[in-house]
């Protein structure tokens, strides 16, 4: 009996011990947040226009025809890709100052890109 009253111990712990945070986001610095205009140059060249959420989710339009979508990190490492037929993508970092600074690669393709905080 003893033993049974153990192992309900244990059952009930191991499945009340669970994540309770499995709703919260998680936010990141309020520097990053907001809209960014970037330039790209390299083997091809045209602007972008971005805007980062405070989940770090990011969205836009490069050439304003091609949707961005991509993360930032509460650290400021900026991942993203260019819906374009070209399998483009970005990569970067944010910094708290409003600049911001990456490459960008795709199909062959490739170069750097500057933006800054709107």
């Amino acid at each position: 009996m003893k033993k049974l009253l153990y192992l309900f111990l244990a059952i009930t712990i191991i499945s009340c011990g669970g994540d309770d945070d499995w709703n919260n986001t998680t936010e990141i610095r309020a520097e990053y947040v907001g809209t960014w205009s970037a330039v790209y140059s390299g083997d091809g060249f045209g602007d972008a226009l971005v805007i980062v959420s405070s989940t770090g989710d990011v969205s836009g339009y490069a050439d304003e025809i091609d949707k961005i979508t991509g993360t930032v990190t509460n650290s400021g490492v900026f991942t993203g890709s260019v819906a374009d037929g070209f399998n483009t993508t970005w990569e970067g970092v944010l910094t708290t100052e409003g600049t911001a600074s990456g490459t960008w690669s795709g199909s062959g393709f490739s170069g750097e890109w500057v933006a800054v905080k709107n």
